[in-house]
C-alpha cells in the first residue's frame, strides 16, 4: 500500500538528533510489511522555502530517504463534493488540503499526521478512518496487535474528586472565568474519567443528570426535562482512541436510564477548526440555540418528535441510538468468535456490568460507535439500514449484541482494499487481514446500538423454534424470529422504529 506521511512531523519534532520511538516503529513496520512511504510534493516544497538555512538543511537531507508521490491528484471543477466540504485554501492550509485530497482521491490509501487541523478536515470529508496520527499508525500496522490495547478503563467518580489543577482542565479556564468557583460548586455530579499513563487526565465527562428549565434565548428552549453535559473533554493524547464516542455513549445510556429523550451540551464554537462539534454532529447533536453571551447550544433527541417524517437511512444517525427496523430491512444473524466479541463488544459481561462498571483495558475498536467486522460468509444482500443481531458462538452461544449496517464490502481477496475500507474500525491486525484475504472476504461496517438486556442463548432459542441449530455462518431471519429476539432480548421498543 502506499502510505502518504506529513513532513510537519519533522517540522515539531522536539529532539532533531533522535527519530521519536512511535515514528521509528511505524517505519519499521511499514517496511517490513512492503508497504511505500509517501511524502507529498508540496509539503516537500514548503519544507524548501523554510527561511531557516540550517533547520532547511537538516529536513532536506530527511526528505530525500522518502518518495515523493508521482503525479499527486488535484481537485477540479468536478470535485464538487470535497470543495463543498474543504474551503479552499493558500499556503499551508492549502498543501493540507493537497494532503487530504490524495487520500480522498485514493492516490494512496493512508495518511500519518499530527497535524489536528488535518484530522478535523478528515472527519468533514468521511475518511478520518483512513488519517491516523504517528501512534495510531504504529498500533495499527504492527505486526500483531496486542490482545487489549489503548486507553486504561472509564471510571465513575464524582466532579468534587477530580484535580482541577489537571491540564485538562486550562483551555475550560479560559473561557469561564469562574470555572474553579463553579466546579467547587458542582462536586456531586457524577463524572466518569480516563487517565494517562502519566496519571493525568485523559478525558473527563461530566453529567447534570436531571434538568428541567428553559434553555437558551435565541430561540428559548422551553422547560423541559433534559440531561446536561456539563463537560466533555478528551485530551490531545488520546485522541484517536475513540474515548470521545465512548463518553457519548456513556451520556445517552444515561439519559435512557433516567427515561430522559433530551441531552444538550453548550460550547463555545471555534468556526475554524472544532474538533467537539465535529464529533457531537455525528450523532445527531445539532445546533438549537444561543445563550445571551453567544455560547452554542447543541441538543440531541434519541427519539423523533411525534409526526416527524424521516428517511429511514438517518434515523440511526441523527437520532441514536434510535433506529429502524421495519419490515423493508432486512434482519441478520452473525456468528462472530470470542476473541473478537470481546474486543467489539467491550461493555458485554455474562453479568451485565452496569454503566458505572468500565473497567479493565478498552480497545480502541471497543470504545466506538461505529466498527467493522470480516466474515468469510458468502451472503451478498446485506444493505445499508439492514439490522444486525451479533451471536457470541463457542462460549457463551447466545445472541448479544444489535448494530445497524453501513456499508458492505463484498467477496474480495484484496487485502489492501480491506484495510482501506475499515481503517481504524477494524479489531484485526494487518497480518489478520492478509490471512482472511486467502479466502474471498465479506467486510460489514456497521454502528453499535444495544447490547441485549437478556442475551438469549442457544438452547432458549431452539426450545423456542426460533433456530434449529448452532449458527455457523451470516444468514437472514425472518420478521417473526426477529421480533421474538427483540421483545426477549429487552430491546428497548422506543428506539426500534418502523
Amino acid at each position: 500500500m502506499k502510505i502518504l506521511i506529513d513532513t510537519n512531523i519533522f517540522i515539531h519534532r522536539e529532539d532533531d538528533d533522535i527519530v521519536p520511538e512511535p515514528l521509528r516503529e511505524l517505519e519499521q513496520s511499514l517496511k517490513k510489511k512492503g508497504h511505500t512511504i509517501l511524502i507529498h510534493p508540496f509539503s516537500a516544497d514548503e519544507l524548501r522555502k523554510d527561511s531557516n538555512e540550517e533547520r532547511r538543511k537538516r529536513n532536506e537531507s530527511r526528505i530525500e530517504t522518502y518518495l515523493e508521490l508521482s503525479y499527486p491528484p488535484t481537485p477540479s471543477g468536478n470535485d464538487s463534493e470535497f470543495r463543498q466540504r474543504v474551503k479552499k485554501a493558500t499556503g499551508n492550509d492549502r498543501v493540507d488540503n493537497m494532503l487530504l485530497y490524495a487520500v480522498f482521491a485514493d492516490a494512496v490509501e493512508f495518511l500519518i499526521t499530527e497535524d489536528r487541523g488535518i484530522h478535523k478536515k478528515a472527519m468533514d470529508l468521511g475518511i478520518e478512518d483512513r488519517v491516523f496520527t504517528i501512534a495510531e499508525g504504529r498500533d495499527h500496522f504492527q505486526s500483531e496487535r496486542p490482545p487489549i490495547r489503548g486507553p486504561a478503563a472509564i471510571q465513575r467518580t464524582t466532579f468534587g474528586e477530580l484535580d482541577l489543577s489537571d491540564p485538562i482542565f486550562d483551555s475550560l479556564k479560559k473561557e469561564y472565568d469562574e470555572f474553579v468557583k463553579w466546579a467547587n460548586s458542582k462536586s456531586d455530579r457524577p463524572a466518569w474519567v480516563n487517565y494517562t499513563d502519566g496519571g493525568q487526565l485523559g478525558a473527563v465527562l461530566i453529567l447534570k443528570p436531571k434538568e428541567i428549565e428553559e434553555i437558551g434565548v435565541d430561540p428559548p428552549l422551553g422547560r423541559e426535562k433534559r440531561l446536561k453535559i456539563s463537560t466533555l473533554k478528551v485530551g490531545e493524547v488520546q485522541w484517536g482512541s475513540k474515548l470521545g464516542e465512548l463518553l457519548i455513549s456513556i451520556a445517552i445510556r444515561e439519559a435512557i436510564g433516567y427515561e430522559i429523550d433530551q441531552v444538550y451540551l453548550t460550547h463555545y464554537v471555534d468556526h475554524e477548526e472544532d474538533y467537539l462539534v465535529r464529533l457531537i454532529e455525528r450523532y445527531g447533536f445539532e445546533h438549537e440555540s444561543n445563550r445571551d453571551d453567544g455560547e452554542e447550544i447543541f441538543l440531541k433527541r434519541l427519539t423523533p418528535p411525534p409526526d416527524t417524517t424521516i428517511d429511514p437511512s438517518e434515523i440511526a444517525r441523527r437520532y441514536y441510538p434510535s433506529f429502524y427496523d421495519g419490515e423493508e430491512v432486512e434482519k441478520f444473524l452473525i456468528p462472530i468468535q470470542p476473541r473478537y466479541h470481546n474486543k467489539l463488544f467491550t461493555g458485554y459481561s455474562k453479568r451485565q456490568p452496569g454503566l458505572g462498571e468500565f473497567m479493565g483495558e478498552f480497545n480502541s475498536e471497543g470504545n466506538a460507535i461505529h466498527k467493522a467486522y470480516l466474515s468469510h460468509s458468502r451472503i451478498t444482500k446485506l444493505s445499508s439500514g439492514d439490522i444486525l443481531l451479533f451471536y457470541r458462538s463457542k462460549d457463551h452461544k447466545e445472541i448479544t449484541s444489535l448494530g445497524v449496517c453501513e456499508e458492505v464490502l463484498s467477496r474480495t481477496t484484496d487485502s489492501d482494499k480491506i484495510q482501506k475500507f475499515v481503517g481504524k474500525r477494524s479489531v484485526f491486525s494487518e497480518q489478520e487481514i492478509e490471512e482472511m484475504a486467502e479466502k474471498p472476504t465479506t467486510v460489514i461496517r456497521f454502528s453499535w446500538h444495544f447490547d441485549l438486556e437478556n442475551p438469549l442463548s442457544l438452547e432458549t432459542l431452539i426450545d423456542d423454534d426460533v433456530l434449529s441449530w448452532a449458527p455457523q455462518a451470516i444468514h437472514s431471519i425472518g420478521e417473526e424470529e426477529y421480533k421474538y429476539i427483540k421483545t426477549e432480548g429487552g430491546i428497548d421498543e422506543r428506539f426500534a422504529l418502523y
